[in-house]
């Protein structure tokens, strides 16, 4: 059998070439409103921290609550940079209450708000 592994390097170097949508949690402050918009679902994080916030979805058969964002997986990888949130990745949380981790699929939208509702970033 052969089997080709993936240039990660090269898939890592071309997504910044790309130059999409990207957000920094680190620099996220309480009360800001981060709006993660996916094929099926919008996700609104309520920031409580740089990291931490409560999960509110427009579906409700997705999860919710308090929840602590990783950062975005590339596609159906586990590699992941943390800390960043970024069109084309797939956001990874860990939701408190249920003790679990949970991906999205590919994010299409991203939007930041702050806390009186001003757009920081789209």
């Amino acid at each position: 059998m052969n089997f080709s592994v993936p240039d990660w390097e090269e898939f890592l170097r071309s997504h910044e070439r790309k130059g999409l949508p990207e957000i920094e949690l680190g620099k996220l402050r309480p009360g800001d409103r981060l709006l993660v918009v996916t094929a099926n679902t919008a996700y609104e994080f309520r920031m409580k921290s740089a990291f931490e916030a409560d999960l509110s979805t427009n579906r409700q058969d997705r999860p919710s609550g308090p929840v602590k964002l990783n950062g975005c997986t590339f596609g159906a990888s586990s590699t992941i940079k943390p800390g960043y949130v970024f069109c084309g990745g797939n956001l990874e949380f860990f939701l408190e209450n249920m003790g679990a981790l949970y991906s999205t699929t590919e994010i299409r939208a991203l939007r930041l708000t702050d806390a009186i509702g001003a757009t920081i970033a789209s």
